[in-house]
């Protein structure tokens, strides 16, 4: 006998009061290409309907017995009838009704095209939903040139990435932080690492799109999704058991412009059931290596004594590398009689193995520097997953699920197993720059920077001279070894236990009732040093030069790569200056044969015995509990209401360690930091239905954000490399946010779609990084600090439409277009500033627009992506301010469908080799511009089955 839960036994009770002599009918709903998800089935000249979920299985209860006509309705094809004969007390299994088969020899068979079948999936979706949520099924994401999970997002309305190398990583919704958003797997929120990131916000680039079967961007959260998300949640639905034998295998080919190499890909995936079709499973791999390069330029900066943000250095960096993506999805399930159990296990992994050279010409101290750098980061989630869906009887259903999720990040064996770490070897030669060092509107300031001619300087934003003597370059019989650095990070976050229970009784064929709990135990372990080595004269005598390394490991000087066309287009020629350089292999060898010869050097280095590095090492305990309750109710047919409240426990223990300085020196003592606190979240959403083919869509929510396990950190950092002190603050409060949506959406019935809306976000408490100037080890550093700023607010529009052109001419019927927009604006006040600032990683405007071709054989799409600038952190006044710029991509992608197994296809990304920005105050005093090349990559997909 099945125990039960009070709730349970409660509902059940209430149903025994309520099941007069109703049936249910059930039935999946799917065309010749698989199940059909969001379409709306209703029982004609009734108010029962209800909309098919994700496997396109769809129930109807409480109807009244004798004869009755079901209706299935599915935008781009045409709406079919089924009789059926309801049956008292019983439920009534239709089968599968598939829509575009013909029942009839004289009827014409419907045939959707690749991208638009995508595109209906999505529509239909979101036409049904009860709240505000934007969808891409996987077919939608297959017809884009994206290769992972973030890039295949950007190109949803109101959602932006940033990126790494060229590619997506971080995903923002509305213009908000990327930590404000909470990403999940199946419901589930990600555990994060990455190698520079503290933020709660989850890296996706390790997440390949072949693994995804849908993706939900929800604007408005309903009270049975996890609160912590300002902008809202992007959900990725990894797939499931299919209903039929599948076996896939896709496999890509293709070349990176500026890295002068390939790429590689390979998936394939294959399902099948049992013959009494109760046990099915699935198995899905993918892998994909690249190369690719970046020409990378970046002025760092330094604000002098009259608060300008003056160069201290100029960098100059040449990468190339290596990516390799790695990905398995399982899945497995076993029907019963009343339900379900199922199994799920996902791997991601992301190895970048990087070679960088790196110029930097210092005008505050006299030098010149080349620095040789190879690392490999590699990123590594694993999770499992475990559940069950049960019908207590045809309008009570109980779900559960057991989970756990890693994430760690770690250097790779470089510059050897036991020093894993990332790996600098710098050489440094003295010289004496020209006269315009320190110079601002004629005068010398005497501060040892450069200016751009914004503050009064003499050097433009793009051209910012060397201001060495003519026809210098670094000479490797002068150029000294300056240090060694390793630079060591790992970072594990597990996600020991979630456990998840969810109950829902249809009270009647009007009203459901929905509770659940659900519980999380995080544990989080972050470790950081960078350590510096210098020679030992003492014992080996004068430091080597360039030129005697290579001597000494018997091996020849060579250019870099990528020398001959670095940054090629710029006024400067840069490359001038350059040194032949030590092979980064052969580097690994020097280490390993003459470190001995090297001293720790104590006062350069962040470790913690020292005091140094304290804010990044820390051990981090949470947990999350939740319980909610919520009700769907359809009091007509015009009307869906929505409504219910989470509250949410957060228990935070946070281990880490201070500085304390005393008469004898610096000592370095445990500290720890607590945080226990309830988060309650009402939420109301309301949608009218005008007609069956216009929504107008209300949302009242609140949610929170927690800090970041960075911010938590009682300890300090300070890194030598971007010369900032970073500290955190474990008092931070949480950030709420009391968010106010209204959406308007009509759609089409060749599965088209307008929508416009506005949303507004009261902002409490938000968590910002100041930056400002300070003194650490006797020398002027960048200091950022987190801090609970005064409340904010936030607020935008929103626009959406998707159609083919056959509205204008039956010749374009094959043509369409896809365009959307999100307009922003925000405002917060920052504590000791005087004028107010926009929230950090708010753009004003986001656009998308895409052109395609379909004919059911042939599709072609070019599609552009535009995100505006924004704050990246806060300085003391606006001049200060640090920004992201603006980045607007190219891509292209076509495929052809050579028989109705095999496909062919082609992808170009980047086709305006769009260069990523960072400024201060303004694009005229660039931080960092990256150049990245096009690429593009070939492939041929077969279905076997």
């Amino acid at each position: 006998m099945r125990k039960l839960t009070p709730i349970a036994v409660s509902l059940l009770a209430l149903n025994s009061l309520n099941s007069l002599a109703d049936g249910a009918v059930s039935g999946l709903v799917s065309d010749t290409s698989g199940a059909l998800s969001g379409a709306k089935v209703s029982v004609v000249g009734s108010k029962f309907e209800t909309s098919t979920n994700l496997k396109g299985q769809f129930s109807l209860n409480y109807l009244p017995s004798g004869k009755q006509k079901v209706r299935v309705e599915y935008l781009g094809y045409p709406t079919a009838e089924y009789d059926v004969i309801v049956v008292d007390d019983k439920s009534i299994d239709l089968g599968r009704l598939n829509l575009n088969v013909s029942r009839d020899p004289l009827d014409e068979v419907v045939s959707i095209g690749y991208m638009r079948r995508g595109e209906m999936k999505s529509i239909n979706m979101q036409k049904e939903s009860n709240s505000i949520k934007n969808m891409m099924s996987a077919d939608g994401i297959g017809k884009l040139p994206d290769r992972n999970a973030a890039e295949a997002l950007q190109r949803m309305p109101g959602v932006s990435i940033e990126r790494d190398q060229g590619e997506g990583r971080f995903v923002a919704i509305r213009g908000l932080p990327a930590q404000w958003n909470s990403t999940s797997i199946n419901g589930d929120r990600l555990p994060t690492a990455e190698e520079e990131t503290t933020s709660r916000a989850v890296a996706l680039d390790f997440f390949p799109t072949d693994m995804i079967e849908l993706v939900e961007v929800s604007k408005a959260l309903t009270p049975d999704m996890e609160g912590d998300a300002i902008g809202g949640n992007v959900n990725f639905i990894t797939r499931r058991a299919p209903s039929n034998q599948v076996l896939s295998v896709n496999l890509g080919a293709g070349t990176s412009e500026k890295a002068e190499g390939g790429s590689q890909s390979l998936n394939v995936l294959y399902g099948d059931r049992s013959e009494d079709g109760k046990f099915g499973f699935l198995i899905n791999g993918t892998g994909w290596v690249r190369d690719w390069a970046t020409d990378n330029y970046e002025p760092r900066r330094a604000i002098d004594a009259d608060g300008i943000a003056g160069i201290h250095r100029l960098e100059l960096r040449d990468y190339t590398g290596t990516r390799s993506t790695f990905g398995l999805n399982m899945a497995a399930e076993y029907l019963l009689d009343n339900g379900l159990i199922y199994a799920k296990a996902m791997y991601g992994t992301l190895s970048d193995e990087e070679t960088h050279y790196k110029s930097r010409v210092r005008y505050n101290k006299n030098r010149v520097e080349l620095q040789h750098i190879y690392n490999e980061l590699n990123t590594e989630m694993h999770g499992f997953e475990i559940g069950g869906e049960y019908d207590f009887s045809f309008n009570t259903r109980l779900n559960w699920k057991l989970s756990t999720y890693q994430n760690q990040f770690e250097y790779g064996d470089i510059p050897n197993s036991e020093d894993n770490a990332y790996y600098v070897v710098k050489f440094k030669q003295s010289v004496d720059f020209d006269d315009d060092v320190g110079m601002r509107d004629g005068v010398n300031t005497g501060s040892g920077l450069i200016y751009n001619t914004i503050d009064g300087g003499t050097d433009p934003a793009l051209s910012i001279a060397t201001h060495l003597p003519s026809n210098w370059s670094m000479d490797p019989t002068k150029a000294v070894l300056a240090d060694v650095e390793l630079y060591g990070i790992d970072i594990n976050e597990r996600d020991k236990i979630v456990t998840q229970l969810d109950l829902v009784h249809d009270y009647n064929n009007q009203l459901e009732l929905k509770t659940g709990f659900k519980y999380r135990s995080k544990e989080r372990n972050a470790n950081f040093y960078d350590k510096f080595y210098g020679w030992n004269e003492a014992e080996y005598g004068a430091t080597p030069t360039l030129a005697q390394v290579a001597a000494d490991l018997n091996i020849d000087l060579v250019n870099q790569p990528g020398r001959e066309d670095y940054l090629e287009d710029f006024a400067i020629d840069y490359q001038s200056i350059f040194s032949k350089v030590i092979p980064v292999n052969d580097l690994k060898r020097w280490w390993d044969e003459n470190q001995h010869k090297l001293t720790f050097l104590e006062g350069d280095s962040e470790v913690v015995e020292n005091g140094g590095g304290l804010s990044r090492n820390f051990d981090l305990e949470e947990t999350h509990m939740s319980l909610y309750g919520m009700a769907t109710y359809k009091p007509s047919d015009k009307w869906n209401i929505l409504g219910g409240l989470r509250a949410t426990q957060t228990k935070t223990d946070v281990h880490g360690f201070v500085a304390v300085e005393t008469d004898q020196g610096t000592s370095v003592e445990p500290e720890q930091g607590s945080k226990n606190y309830w988060s309650i979240l009402p939420s109301l959403h309301a949608t009218y239905h005008v007609d069956d083919m216009t929504n107008v869509r209300l949302a009242l929510t609140r949610t929170f954000s927690r800090p970041d396990f960075g911010q938590l950190s009682p300890g300090a950092t300070y890194s030598e490399m971007e010369n900032e002190l970073e500290s955190g603050n474990p008092e931070l409060d949480p950030t709420y946010s009391n968010n106010f949506d209204l959406m308007y959406e009509h759609y089409f019935d060749d599965a088209g779609i307008i929508s416009v809306g506005y949303f507004y976000k009261q902002i409490i408490d938000p968590v910002f990084s100041q930056s400002y100037q300070g003194n650490y080890r006797d020398q002027s550093v960048t200091v950022k600090s987190p801090l609970n700023g005064d409340d904010a607010w936030l607020h935008g529009i929103e626009f959406a439409t998707n159609s083919n052109l056959g509205f204008i001419s039956e010749q374009l019927n094959n043509f369409g277009i896809a365009f959307n927009f999100t307009l922003m604006d925000s405002e917060m006040a920052i504590p000791e500033r005087i004028d107010n600032a926009k929230v950090s990683r708010q753009a004003d405007e986001l656009y998308n627009i895409s052109m395609y071709y379909d004919n059911g054989n042939l599709a072609a799409r070019i599609a552009v992506n535009h995100k505006g600038k924004y704050i990246e952190d806060h300085g003391s006044n606006s001049s200060l301010d640090t920004y992201y710029g603006d980045y607007t991509s190219v891509d292209f992608t076509a495929s052809y469908q050579i028989t109705s197994q095999a496909m062919l296809y082609v992808e170009l990304n980047n086709l305006t080799d769009e260069p990523l920005e960072y400024f201060t105050g303004s694009e005229q005093r660039p931080n960092q511009i990256e150049y990245y090349g096009t690429r593009g990559q070939l492939g041929f997909k077969y279905d076997f089955f």
